[in-house]
């Protein structure tokens, strides 16, 4: 079948639920480090990381990539965490992002959700 879509990138969106690892939902260094370890292993470069702590709890990460963005949500209370990562790099099928997905399940030692990929079109 041809088709003259043209495609912008991918976006990985995860719904973290039951999350059992607690003690990462509102603690901002584990969280960088989770994304600091996608960014570095699949080389995304970051050009800024924006960051803030809610009070009484909740943290919100943006990093804002050359190939575009990655994000955390947290809400500890409900034990649930938003990660959306959107990038313009062209790869072949979706590995990457089953990977990237199978690295957030193991930290935060959370149910397996079959993680959004979406194609994003011009």
């Amino acid at each position: 079948m041809f088709s003259n879509t043209q495609y912008s990138g991918k976006h990985l969106i995860v719904d973290i639920k039951n999350i059992k690892n607690e003690n990462i939902i509102n603690d901002i260094d584990q969280l960088k480090t989770v994304m600091d370890s996608i960014c570095e292993k699949y080389d995304f470069n970051i050009l800024q990381k924006i960051e803030h702590t809610f009070d009484p709890q909740g943290i919100s990460i943006i990093y804002l990539l050359s190939e575009s963005h990655i994000t955390i949500h947290t809400f500890p209370e409900k034990k649930y965490i938003a990660f959306d990562l959107y990038t313009c790099r062209e790869y072949p099928n979706n590995h990457v992002y089953n990977e990237i997905h199978n690295y957030i399940v193991e930290e935060f030692q959370c149910d397996l959700e079959n993680p959004k990929i979406v194609d994003r079109e011009f």
